[in-house]
């Protein structure tokens, strides 16, 4: 009996289509930035809203965040990107589609972040700036903030690894980034296998490096408290 096929393994596929490889990799680069810092805008304001005084606002911002961190990602997408124009009569391109959907998911997991960095604060911190005559929202800026951010570094630097690979979930409603050239690209040169082994490497380049920056970050700042 013979043995299984064998397959003759041809790089020179991907070599010939990298330059379009590298174009979906810068725009998979720029969204992962630009959906990062919508996100931490959005985090910091929904945070807020969940450490607010006033119930609606409480009720407003956790009806936000549970949306968001118990739905899956490509529901969201894809909801940002068919049904809100038949809800709004706004119709939005892909990018920025996929620009809204990754970065609001990304606020409503940031918005945990922070809140959980503020709440650690000592609360005598806070009760000793307003004994120094500062209000609310000046000990909030310049006691308890300053302590807060360094204990979001390092979960907010492994939310950005995640994020980098999340990417890829755009490729579903025309997001022409890394995944959605590696599919376009397989389809029509009939080498998925090279195609796609090639951008799990680059994936795997990528990533490897920040995921053990986010490592190195855990041990610093757990050896600073």
């Amino acid at each position: 009996m013979g043995g299984p096929p064998r397959y003759t393994w041809r790089f020179d596929v991907v070599l010939e289509n990298l330059p379009l490889l590298l174009t979906g990799l810068w725009l998979t680069c720029t969204l992962t930035v630009l959906c990062m810092l919508l996100g931490l805008g959005v985090g910091l304001v929904v945070a807020f809203g969940r450490l607010s005084r006033w119930r609606l606002v409480r009720a407003v911002a956790l009806a936000y965040t549970e949306l968001f961190r118990t739905t899956p990602l490509l529901v969201q997408i894809v909801w940002v990107f068919y049904v809100l124009p038949i809800v709004s009569g706004i119709t939005l391109s892909p990018f920025f589609s996929g620009l809204l959907a990754l970065g609001f998911n990304v606020g409503a997991f940031m918005a945990e972040i922070y809140r959980a960095g503020i709440l650690s604060v000592n609360p005598g911190q806070t009760a000793a700036g307003l004994a120094l005559g500062m209000t609310r929202a000046q000990t909030m800026r310049r006691v308890v903030l300053p302590q807060a951010v360094t204990r979001v570094i390092p979960p907010m630097a492994t939310m950005w690894v995640s994020l980098f690979k999340d990417t890829s979930i755009l490729s579903a409603i025309g997001v022409i980034e890394l995944m959605f050239r590696a599919r376009e690209i397989a389809t029509d040169t009939y080498r998925p296998l090279e195609i796609f082994t090639v951008v799990a490497v680059l994936y795997f380049v990528l990533t490897y490096p920040q995921s053990l920056a986010v490592n190195a970050l855990y041990r610093r700042f757990r050896m600073q408290e």
